[in-house]
């Protein structure tokens, strides 16, 4: 998110704030055991791809850094998603809510 900032303040794409303090926030909640976490990384990294065509179009190797990153971390935060159903309702449970 700062490097973001610093590309900002230099004419770049405030995308990269946005997306830094969306995957911060997403990760905070998940250490927390929340799987609105999860979703708020999932949402960032949905928004991600027409951010990144819209900036190098379909050129596969302008891609390619924009989008491998974002989608590996993608792929095991959908794989943490049942482990933080379990923590968040067994936080539940514990506080009597559920």
């Amino acid at each position: 998110m700062i490097m973001g900032a610093e590309l900002a303040l230099l004419g770049g794409s405030v995308y990269y704030v946005l997306a830094g303090a969306a995957i911060i926030a997403g990760g905070v909640l998940m250490l927390m055991g929340s799987v609105s976490g999860a979703l708020l990384y999932l949402l960032a990294w949905l928004l991600t791809w027409p951010w990144a065509l819209w900036e190098v179009g379909f050129d596969g190797w302008g891609l390619l850094p924009r989008l491998l990153g974002p989608t590996l971390i993608a792929v095991l935060v959908v794989l943490t998603i049942p482990v933080l159903r379990r923590a968040q309702k067994t936080s539940l449970v514990r506080k009597g809510i559920a």
